[in-house]
């Protein structure tokens, strides 16, 4: 959800949106910003976005957030390209003989088409993975200790075991019977702690349970709960664990230039890939109405965290700190740059 945030920023603006105001006010009617949140959470959770674009006679009429869980791919054809999605609220359901709606990718002359965002990787047609992929195992390591832990404390503490049964010795085909009851109904994080309850003939044919206590336990769960932390926060871009408000003691010995430093860090690194996709998104889309806006999505980094030592215009400076130029720096800079130009012409 942070990364979603600072994808967004506080949403898209123009470097030249005093000098085009009319194209600026059509790009506000037709990308709105709940729609816009919407695509930039699909992009970071699901690995893809969709926009659903309407047109009206020869104009893109409305830029809409598509919910990306709802659409399936129909096969490529020849050339390799996707020309049409099929929708449903609930795949889980669709049958063969289900009778889906379909909808044409951008340029195909549709009255409702999909554009879809995503990332290109080697070896990936359909659907691009996310991310974050890498420390999916992580994540799930990281519920199944907490899930133990839960289990562990309301089925009241009780170790893990090893059982002997001194009634004889059974077939195969028993002993793999009696094996797999047992661990159907205890193995796993969410059985950890349940007891067990056995019937004998006598206490000379009882069964033995003898507990098995794991050596330096809590340090085993902690050692797990770190290395899941830490590798959760690698694959999502996460330089520095303060950036989450989690005290760590590596790191620089100021905790504000170590904020300041990671906070810019991926900024660039994670944060502005996405922002560009969705960028290049856009100038595509609009320029079908003939709209050409220099485009930016307005940060919400600190101004104090932000870099400006090497930025030469007041145009790049409203880009990185979205502060926008009044009239008559507009003008000024307008000029500065054709002067530049034309000299090194």
């Amino acid at each position: 959800n942070g990364i979603v945030n600072q994808i967004y920023g506080k949403g898209l603006d123009a470097t030249d949106s005093a000098k085009k105001p009319d194209q600026y006010a059509q790009m506000k009617s037709l990308v709105k910003p709940h729609d816009l949140r919407n695509v930039c959470q699909d992009l970071k959770l699901l690995g893809e976005a969709a926009f659903q674009i309407t047109y009206n006679g020869n104009k893109i009429s409305a830029i809409t957030h598509f919910p990306r869980e709802t659409l399936r791919a129909e096969k490529m054809n020849d050339k390799g390209e996707i020309k049409n999605y099929f929708y449903s609220a609930d795949w889980s359901k669709v049958q063969r003989n289900t009778k889906l709606k379909k909808f044409p990718v951008f340029g195909s002359g549709g009255q409702n088409e999909i554009y879809i965002v995503k990332r290109y990787v080697t070896g990936f047609y359909y659907y691009s993975p996310v991310d974050y992929q890498g420390c999916l195992q992580y994540a799930t390591l990281e519920e199944e200790v907490s899930n133990y832990h839960l289990s562990n404390i309301q089925n009241g503490l009780q170790p893990s075991m090893l059982i002997n049964f001194n009634n004889g010795i059974p077939n195969e085909e028993v002993q793999e019977l009696i094996e797999r009851k047992i661990y159907d109904k205890f193995s796993g994080t969410s059985n950890a702690g349940r007891f067990i309850l056995a019937f004998n003939d006598g206490s000379e044919n009882q069964s033995n349970i003898d507990p098995i206590n794991l050596p330096d336990a809590h340090a085993q769960y902690e050692f797990l709960a770190k290395e899941s932390r830490e590798k959760i926060m690698i694959g999502h871009g996460v330089v520095s664990p303060i950036l989450l408000g989690i005290k760590d003691n590596t790191g620089f010995g100021n905790n504000a230039e170590e904020l300041r430093t990671a906070s810019i860090l991926m900024d660039n690194m994670v944060i502005r890939p996405f922002q560009q996709m969705l960028l290049d998104a856009f100038k595509e889309l609009l320029l079908y109405n003939d709209i050409s806006l220099d485009l930016y999505f307005v940060t919400l980094q600190p101004i104090e965290f932000t870099e400006l030592d090497n930025i030469e215009t007041k145009i790049k400076r409203e880009e990185e700190t979205g502060e926008k130029l009044s009239a008559v720096e507009d003008v000024q800079e307008e000029e500065i740059v054709q002067q530049e130009a034309s000299e090194r012409v």
